[in-house]
């Protein structure tokens, strides 16, 4: 387990060192949930006045839904650099070398979850000035931290398990978008779930994405009760199992076909 634990930081170190020889990148990475806090915020400000939206700050809303996207987004392109590691030869390269297999899909999602922090903590930065607040205390930050980590976790592994499987950058590009903006619209992160079609909330209910939103938002209002934080946190916790799970098996057969 510690060899395990010690390759693993390792390689999430890596991709980290990776992720800064990058600074364009990182630039847009941090820009763009900026502008889309500004943009979003100064658009739907008048929807907080419609009748039953709960809310009289679109931006106190709109943030936690925000920082899932954000998450989301920087852990669906996982797959690019573990495609960039199969075209150089350096997956295969690791995959002789006595590193444990576990030690090559846990690493990225460490990098992965590292990497969210300085977005979110911007973003908490930026929606201060705009008169969010922050009411979970030590607990909702707590919560709000396993939610952000086990969605970016099952996605990443996705992600990875995805790139191992189709081995092609556009195929890659395809299907996370398919996957990460349909899921993130059909939550709560922009409107409320008694706002939107009859449909709509139907899909809303069993979207992991809104899982996490609705523990973040919560975590933010200080309105946290343990039915929902222990039923929505312990979904997440089994579908990033059950993701890094696919990506070892995506891993396995990887090393088979190679």
């Amino acid at each position: 387990m510690t060899e395990l634990v010690g390759q693993s930081a390792h390689l999430a170190k890596r991709h980290i060192l990776h992720a800064f020889r990058q600074p364009w990148l990182i630039a847009i990475n941090l820009v763009q949930p900026f502008l889309w806090l500004l943009l979003f915020s100064a658009t739907f400000n008048r929807i907080a006045d419609i009748p039953g939206f709960g809310e009289s700050n679109y931006a106190q809303f709109f943030l936690p839904g925000l920082i899932v996207m954000t998450i989301l987004l920087a852990a669906g392109w996982s797959g690019l650099s573990l495609l960039g590691d199969m075209e150089r030869g350096t997956l295969d390269r690791m995959l002789a070398s006595p590193a444990k297999p576990a030690a090559l899909v846990i690493g990225p999602l460490l990098q992965q979850i590292v990497s969210g922090v300085i977005p979110t903590a911007i973003l908490l930065a930026i929606g201060y000035t705009l008169g969010v607040r922050f009411h979970g205390g030590l607990l909702g930050v707590l919560v709000l931290v396993l939610a952000l980590a086990a969605i970016a976790a099952a996605l990443a592994a996705l992600s990875n398990a995805v790139a191992l499987l189709v081995r092609r950058e556009e195929s890659l590009i395809a299907v996370v978008n398919f996957i990460v903006m349909p899921m993130t619209f059909l939550s709560t992160a922009f409107m409320p779930r008694d706002l939107v079609p009859g449909w709509v909330a139907a899909a809303v209910a069993a979207n992991p994405v809104n899982w996490a939103v609705e523990l973040s938002r919560s975590a933010f209002a200080g309105t946290l009760s343990a039915g929902p934080v222990l039923m929505y946190l312990g979904l997440l916790i089994a579908l990033a199992v059950g993701a890094i799970a696919l990506a070892r098996a995506s891993l396995a057969q990887y090393r088979r076909t190679a």
